[in-house]
């Protein structure tokens, strides 16, 4: 079975796993989150989005172009970044999920 590159950080892919799981707008909101703090740390990126997103759209978080995006820009970050961004991924998803918008 080929591993998934995300799954070679178990911290990454425990976090990758419960993005998966998350209601579509949590996604979309990491998605924002992810980009954000990728966006200005320079790193070696060669991505068209715009190519990368003309193919098949078999992976999960193909669905949705934003969450595309910030998947790779993940898969792009050198190693010590993505397990950084694993750790905060999980307590973005954690902080959504605890919201709850009748206490407000």
């Amino acid at each position: 079975m080929k591993m998934r590159w995300y799954d070679i950080d178990p911290a990454l892919s425990r976090a990758i796993a419960k993005l998966e799981k998350t209601e579509e707008y949590i996604q979309v909101r990491c998605a924002d989150f992810i980009i954000d703090k990728l966006k200005d740390i320079e790193f070696d990126i060669e991505l068209s989005l715009d190519d990368q997103y003309n193919y098949i759209l078999r992976r999960w978080y193909d669905k949705n172009i934003k969450v595309s995006h910030a998947m790779e820009y993940l898969r792009n970050a050198p190693f010590d970044i993505r397990h950084q961004m694993a750790l905060e991924i999980v307590d973005f998803i954690k902080e959504y999920e605890d919201f709850d918008p009748d206490k407000v």
